[in-house]
């Protein structure tokens, strides 16, 4: 009698385990499910088309801008001036140069500034090159016909990207860093307001870089541990006027070191003074002033 009730409740615990593990996994498949479908990428909008001069790329053509540099974690605004303006025009395109051949205060116009730029009715493509937003790391990476805006692409549709990876020393460590550089148009606008000035037909795009980095340590055993987790360091939104040029860009620079790795490797003895921990700071530039020749 003993052995048949065992065997009865050994039966129902089976029975009620399968059911509780059946319907674990029935919940796991629609959990999962759900969350494929939410991180999947947000598909284009088609939107209105414009045909025109976006960027007019004449020798001499110059453009004035505001520039505030925010740091978010203490509000402190730093306020200066650029001065952009087509320097050189060549067979393959135009050179931009800024402040009479200084730096640029601008995110925008230093990637502007950084090389030639080519353009038609409906894009403005850019070969040059964007540096990486934290200090201590040595590396640019070239921009090869990189489309800045397409004034006939829908909203949200990638415009290029390029990854990537490098190495090189920090303090006696090999640290690797991957990056994605991309952009992406947004939206083109029938008309927008800035610094109190209308601006119609106005295209809108945005350079996004993603990296992460990692070095190796030898603690007993050679190990790689991450020194920045993969983020979006950097986003640029910038907008573009028909016959006017860029009136107006928004850059935002924020990052996170791996508060475990850096303690580690001051532990170690690397000395990371020249590396900033984290970094929350944005950079705005609107037009004020411009003088253009179609």
């Amino acid at each position: 009698m003993f052995v048949i009730v065992c065997v009865n409740l050994l039966k129902k615990y089976t029975l009620m385990t399968f059911s509780k593990l059946a319907s674990l996994l029935f919940f796991s498949i629609i959990f999962i499910s759900c969350s494929s479908d939410s991180n999947e990428a947000t598909p284009a909008t088609p939107q209105q088309q414009f045909e025109g001069d976006f960027f007019p790329l004449n020798v001499d053509n110059s453009w004035d801008y505001n520039v505030v540099n925010t740091d978010n974690n203490t509000a402190q605004n730093t306020t200066s001036e650029d001065e952009l303006y087509v320097e050189i025009e060549t067979t393959n395109g135009y050179s931009l140069s800024v402040n009479q051949g200084g730096l640029a205060n601008g995110t925008m116009s230093g990637i502007l500034t950084s090389g030639e730029l080519t353009r038609t009715e409906t894009t403005l493509a850019a070969n040059g090159t964007v540096g990486l937003p934290i200090d201590g790391f040595d590396f640019q990476i070239n921009l090869e016909n990189a489309l800045l805006y397409n004034t006939q692409a829908d909203n949200g549709a990638q415009l290029s990207i390029k990854s990537g990876s490098f190495t090189q020393d920090f303090q006696g460590y090999p640290v690797t860093i991957n990056y994605t550089l991309k952009s992406t148009q947004l939206q083109n606008l029938s008309s927008l307001d800035v610094n109190g000035t209308t601006y119609n037909s106005v295209t809108s795009s945005n350079i996004s870089l993603e990296l992460s980095v990692t070095t190796e340590v030898t603690i007993l055993v050679t190990q790689t541990i991450s020194i920045l987790d993969p983020q979006q360091v950097l986003s640029v939104n910038s907008y573009y006027a028909e016959n006017v040029g860029l009136i107006k860009a928004d850059a935002n620079t924020n990052y996170q070191l791996n508060t475990e790795t850096a303690a580690l490797l001051n532990q170690l003895g690397a000395d990371l003074g020249a590396l900033q921990t984290s970094l929350s700071v944005t950079n705005t530039q609107v037009l004020t002033d411009y003088n253009v020749i179609e």
